[in-house]
């Protein structure tokens, strides 16, 4: 009896891990592979958690600063937009941050339910290296008593620039504050091709516009002999 139970068990096991392996979903490519890993949790998806950043801060600065490309900027436009609830994340999402988004979504214990698990193993190491200790100790506080949301997270942020030196919160900010609403997203009716920036067409037919001549001091020969 008891060799029958561990075999259906076993099977069991066995066709749950299937089940998962074929629920896997893979990062097709990493445009920003060289640039600086941004966490350090060991979370076997690191390289997609530093992914998501780097898509993410690009998406924001192509949304609110196109022409400078101010990073800084681009943030405290994106977190007073999300405060006063006007990210029109429709019209900010690019296609490599959609399928970013799909491989995140695929890490279970990264969500509860269609919020960011705040328990989970990645997210606890993430807001444990966040370099602001006051700010860390409040997220922890927060957890602590099940009352941690992006709604309270997000206003001391605009007093607070530390993401832009912290690659940690930047990327709590980034997984919190960005991909964890897309689920609010019907994306079966978007074009997000349409919000990837256009680089500026050249015009062959503009000429040059030459500059003008600077006119010589003509010298004074008055009282000079030019014989």
């Amino acid at each position: 009896m008891n060799t029958r139970i561990f075999k259906i068990a076993l099977v069991l096991i066995i066709t749950f891990n299937v089940s998962c392996k074929k629920a896997e979903v893979k990062l097709a490519e990493f445009k920003y592979a060289d640039l600086p890993k941004a966490v350090n949790c060991n979370s076997g998806y690191d390289d997609l958690l530093s992914e998501a950043l780097y898509a993410f801060e690009q998406d924001i600065v192509n949304k609110y600063d196109p022409k400078t490309k101010n990073k800084l900027r681009a943030y405290r436009a994106y977190i007073s937009n999300y405060i006063s609830n006007r990210t029109a994340l429709e019209q900010t999402v690019t296609p490599h941050t959609k399928a970013v988004y799909d491989v995140l979504k695929s890490k279970q214990e990264l969500w509860d339910g269609n919020h960011l698990n705040y328990n989970s193993t990645a997210i606890t190491c993430i807001i444990d290296s966040i370099k602001d200790k006051g700010l860390q100790q409040t997220l922890n506080a927060l957890k602590s008593t099940n009352s941690m949301n992006s709604e309270i997270f997000a206003p001391p942020l605009r007093s607070n620039t530390s993401y832009s030196r912290d690659s940690n919160l930047a990327t709590f900010i980034a997984l919190d504050l960005f991909y964890s609403k897309f689920n609010t997203i019907d994306f079966t009716t978007l074009d997000l091709s349409l919000n990837q920036p256009k680089d500026q067409p050249i015009d062959f037919n503009k000429r040059p516009v030459n500059a003008p001549v600077k006119q010589q001091k003509e010298e004074d020969h008055t009282g000079h002999n030019h014989n």
